[in-house]
């Protein structure tokens, strides 16, 4: 079973049959926080006492109850993280590589060996 075998168990079906070996509440209530924030925060504020988390039965029969039935299971759409691109860097060692007259590899090994010193 994955994840979102029973976020669709909890959101479309609600069934609640499903083997509870490799439900882990944290990322069920992670992913239910993208559909409906407010249902999510009545569940952590009920969790606050780590009872709730420790009984994964509990807690998969309490999320079922609470969050209205789809008839599908809808996209989450979340921010990814913007990776940062390393071009002054680069700029830097193509220039020193034209200098020089080598390779930018060979620049690179220059340039990552004088930050060593």
């Amino acid at each position: 079973m994955t994840i979102f075998d029973y976020l669709k168990d909890i959101i479309v079906t609600k069934q609640g049959n499903l083997p509870l070996d490799q439900y882990v509440p944290f990322l069920v209530n992670r992913w239910l926080s993208f559909l409906n924030p407010t249902v999510c925060e009545m569940i952590n504020l009920n969790i606050n006492n780590k009872t709730l988390l420790e009984n994964k039965e509990l807690h998969y029969k309490m999320v079922i109850a609470l969050f209205p039935k789809m008839k599908y299971c809808p996209k989450i759409n979340y921010i990814k993280k913007v990776k940062e691109k390393e071009q002054d860097e680069d700029v830097r060692i193509s220039i020193l590589a034209q200098n020089l007259e080598i390779s930018k590899r060979e620049a690179l090994f220059l340039f990552s060996w004088d930050r060593l010193d």
